[in-house]
């Protein structure tokens, strides 16, 4: 009798084992295989956005294919029509870099006291830092168009996947766990990056609006800059303040009217990230400031420009799935206040399910 069990803890200890050498490669590509990472996690992160769009299509008759190649396209031209609609303000602006750079490092070498000859390395350093820039746009739209493809499979074979992995688990507790990690993702996480994306856009807006009535040159394009750093919490708003600074110096020298652009972006800033973003988002998706800026660093420290973009959204999506599982919630407090399932709104769905569920008093007397 003891043969059997032996045999069977041999096997689980086995499955383990290769768990967690799958885990570890999964792990090991992830973090050193930048070329691979970067497009993959966008692909998912745009994936969880559009999967209650592509799940309501296919509600609807559409085959899920046609109707995740509709979605990626309607995302693509809405994402070109916009760079598009300011084309001529960022053109502008990109021609100005190499000024707004020099300005930059001048002022730089005038606060650390070096001039003569670090003055004259200057245009070395700059050519130096804007080729790599400019090479780096190719790279970019190949991964952006490696990550639409794979967000397509994804979208169309992801649900298949999915349901085989938790038909596999073979512990009724655990398979009911991890479906609701997954019904968590689905949820929460693409109602956080859809309305991340629209507040952020809405930023950019605004931004590009206010500078306008400033008569700030090619506003347009740091309202394009400021809705596309302000995927990246903190850090964002910093390096979009130092290009609005800097354009101001080069267009109109040290001057006093340079500060108000930059100061009224920092209010726009301070009245999204402290008041609008957590009123709609709700407090129980705040991450811990401490861990944001650490996730940026990692993140661009591993993958580049790409990794600083991602890291956010990883780690909301992560902190959701460890809210939604119960071993680990604890784990997805280390990341920030609250637990999704412990929100308002999931506890009235939980009361109207047991409402529901109860049996009726005047049926039961008929």
């Amino acid at each position: 009798m003891k043969a059997p069990e032996g045999e069977a803890a041999d096997t689980d200890r086995v499955a383990r084992l290769v768990r967690s050498c799958v885990l570890l490669l999964l792990t090991g590509v992830i973090i050193f295989s930048r070329t691979i990472a970067v497009p993959a996690l966008a692909a998912v992160l745009v994936a969880i956005a559009l999967f209650p769009v592509v799940n309501r299509a296919g509600r609807l008759g559409i085959p899920r294919a046609l109707a995740s190649l509709c979605v990626l396209l309607a995302l693509v031209g809405a994402s070109v029509g916009i760079l598009y609609s300011v084309r001529s303000p960022l053109a502008q602006l990109a021609a100005r870099a190499p000024e707004l750079m020099a300005t930059g490092q001048r002022l730089l070498l005038a606060a650390v006291g070096r001039h003569g000859a670090a003055a004259q390395e200057a245009p070395a350093a700059l050519v130096g830092a804007l080729t790599p820039l400019l090479a780096g746009v190719t790279a970019s739209l190949v991964a952006i168009g490696t990550s639409l493809v794979l967000s397509h499979f994804i979208l169309t074979c992801g649900t298949g996947v999915g349901r085989a992995l938790l038909a596999a688990m073979r512990e009724r507790c655990e398979r009911r766990n991890w479906l609701r990690v997954c019904s968590a993702i689905r949820r929460e996480a693409a109602h956080y990056l859809q309305l991340v994306t629209a507040i952020n856009v809405a930023f950019g807006v605004l931004t590009g609006v206010v500078l306008s009535l400033l008569h700030v040159k090619d506003a347009a394009a740091y309202g394009v800059i400021a809705a596309l750093m302000n995927f990246i919490p903190i850090v964002g708003a910093l390096v979009t303040l130092g290009v609005i600074l800097a354009g101001g110096i080069a267009e109109h020298g040290l001057s006093g009217m340079v500060l108000l652009p930059g100061a009224l972006f920092l209010l726009l800033h301070i009245l999204e990230s402290q008041f609008v973003t957590p009123q709609l988002l709700g407090r129980r998706l705040l991450l811990n400031p401490l861990i944001v800026i650490a996730g940026v660093l990692v993140g661009a420290a591993a993958w580049g420009r790409g990794g600083a973009f991602l890291a956010v959204p990883i780690l909301t999506s992560v902190k959701i799935a460890l809210d939604a599982h119960p071993r680990f919630r604890r784990w997805g407090q280390v990341l920030g206040r609250g637990a999704v399932l412990d929100c308002p709104a999931g506890g009235m769905r939980r009361v109207r399910l047991r409402r529901g569920a109860r049996p009726n008093p005047a049926l039961s007397k008929s």
